[in-house]
């Protein structure tokens, strides 16, 4: 499928594809996403491989009734291609725009409905992060803007995983917002997806990505990833979150790497930033995100426990 192509979905809609958004350069166009037009709306088309169009449709299916999460609005089975409801943006470039913290609360309110409309269903997203969060908004004449919809998107690494099994050998998700047991790959159930959530509600407060790191940044030889890892245990690295980071770690070797970590803090004069001591963060934000961030996938908040804190009580 190319710019100019005309399809038609299940639905009986025909898409005009205006232009190509996103390439993968992958053999078949596998991953392509196009900008497409029927009867004057836009969509977003995906081809994917059969295997993955396969595995998405039930999960499509088993989370439809969610207003929080992105689903095909239709597909093209002969392309193995889903078509998407168009949005606006995402959270990673909205944050640039200057609202009341009353529409982030709401957005990532949202997002958090989301997520736990997923775990509801034994889902693990496994890639949260800030342009995954789709959002359609309306600015009126006055600047105002209005939020119209909020999405987690893009459930194409997500696994049903049901509560006495885990997803076990892969570092799931994007390096700058991964929990440290997905960094680990270690055991990886629904706490991962609700660490990473919190680090995306610290980049929506503050506007700041607390595990990006530039060039500039790094001392001769050292690895950026070394520099996420010491971060995590000098934010987040109380002592009942790392011990039992490192029980629920096992015999898995980087258990030895996170110890020698913790182990270098208190040593030429490199004290640890806990996020308590943040002073720009408010008390009942840091007492969330805190509870979200525990380096013990064991003692975060659950999405539904989340969306009943103090924080976030006066978001409808």
């Amino acid at each position: 499928m190319s710019a100019t192509t005309r399809a038609v979905g299940q639905s009986g809609r025909r898409y005009l594809v205006e232009r190509i958004l996103q390439d993968k350069h992958m053999p078949h166009g596998l991953g392509r996403v196009y900008l497409a037009l029927s009867d004057n709306q836009k969509y977003v088309l995906k081809k994917l491989s059969a295997t993955r169009y396969a595995y998405l449709e039930p999960l499509y299916d088993d989370v439809r009734s969610s207003p929080y999460v992105r689903v095909a609005a239709d597909a093209i089975p002969d392309e193995s291609m889903f078509a998407y409801t168009y949005f606006r943006g995402h959270l990673l470039g909205f944050t640039d725009k200057d609202v009341p913290l009353s529409i982030t609360k709401q957005i990532l309110k949202d997002a958090l409905r989301g997520i736990a409309a997923l775990h509801h269903k034994d889902i693990v997203h496994t890639d949260i992060k800030p342009d995954n969060i789709m959002i359609n908004w309306t600015e009126k004449n006055d600047g105002t803007i209005i939020i119209d919809r909020v999405q987690v998107a893009d459930l194409e690494d997500s696994a049903y995983v049901p509560p006495d099994c885990d997803i076990i050998g892969r570092q799931v998700g994007n390096w700058m917002w991964r929990s440290p047991e997905a960094h680990a790959s270690g055991a990886v159930q629904k706490p991962t997806d609700i660490f990473s959530f919190g680090i995306v509600c610290i980049y929506a407060i503050t506007k700041h990505i607390i595990f990006a790191v530039t060039d500039e940044e790094l001392n001769e030889g050292e690895e950026k990833l070394a520099v996420v890892l010491e971060r995590q245990v000098s934010y987040f690295g109380d002592i009942e979150g790392m011990t039992g980071l490192l029980e629920h770690l096992k015999d898995n070797p980087w258990v030895g790497l996170y110890t020698l970590i913790l182990q270098a803090f208190g040593k030429e004069n490199r004290p640890m930033q806990p996020i308590e001591r943040w002073e720009m963060l408010e008390p009942d934000f840091k007492d969330l995100v805190k509870r979200m961030t525990s380096m013990d996938p064991g003692r975060r908040l659950t999405a539904y426990e989340a969306l009943a804190h103090p924080w976030f009580a006066d978001v409808p």
